[in-house]
């Protein structure tokens, strides 16, 4: 229901209260008093709309102080590439501007997730940062070592796979029926191998790594 819509409802239902208030409350009963209740539309109307306006004067005021908060000039902003978005914590992105502290929890914790990151860009996939936001963050941060947690697409666990957020459930099943009936020698070979697209290998390949390669019998 749009806001508009609950704010009549409400005022509606505010006016009637008045009304059985001076009514002496008897109508709730199905009683009406003796005396004849003199009922003023338009003075109804008027006390209504200011018990509303009293009730909202908080809320005015809660909106119109946060348009006042300072806003940090740009010249105050991060220089390039200055922050490791690799190693850079919570308490840090919080305290940047155009960030909070909500996107810089689901920063971290996708960073978790994925075992680093290894494209600024990446920060584009956070769920809430506007793309205008991203635009003007991203610069703000370097990769350092990039990716610092990598799966061994030949030996990692089902579960494992599948819980990387780029792999999933069914990336996670593809390449183990494949390691089932084929060795792994490569990241290429599940090109071809498995149904899946070249976009999402390009995906995968930052994180995959072959451990154990397979040594050619002599």
């Amino acid at each position: 229901m749009r806001r508009e819509q609950k704010v009549l409802m409400g005022f509606v239902v505010l006016s009637w209260a008045l009304f059985i208030a001076k009514a002496g409350g008897e109508g709730l009963l199905g009683k009406w008093p003796n005396e004849p209740v003199e009922f003023n539309e338009v003075a109804l109307l008027l006390e209504g709309l200011n018990c509303y306006q009293v009730f909202s004067e908080p809320r005015k005021k809660e909106v119109e102080m946060k348009a006042q908060l300072p806003r940090r000039p740009r010249s105050l902003w991060p220089k390039p590439a200055s922050l490791n978005l690799n190693k850079v914590d919570s308490a840090q992105l919080e305290g940047l501007p155009r960030l909070g502290p909500v996107l810089a929890a689901r920063i971290c914790k996708f960073r978790e997730s994925l075992g680093g990151y290894h494209s600024t860009d990446q920060l584009k996939e956070i769920w809430g940062l506007q793309p205008e936001v991203a635009e003007e963050v991203i610069p703000w941060f370097h990769l350092g070592d990039g990716v610092f947690r990598f799966l061994c697409a030949d030996t990692a666990s089902w579960s494992n796979l599948r819980a990387h957020p780029y792999i999933g459930t069914e990336g996670a099943r593809a390449i183990e029926r494949y390691r089932r009936y084929h060795p792994l020698d490569s990241i290429n070979a599940l090109r071809n191998a498995i149904p899946i697209t070249d976009s999402l290998i390009r995906r995968w390949s930052p994180y995959l790594r072959i451990c154990e390669p397979i040594v050619p019998s002599p």
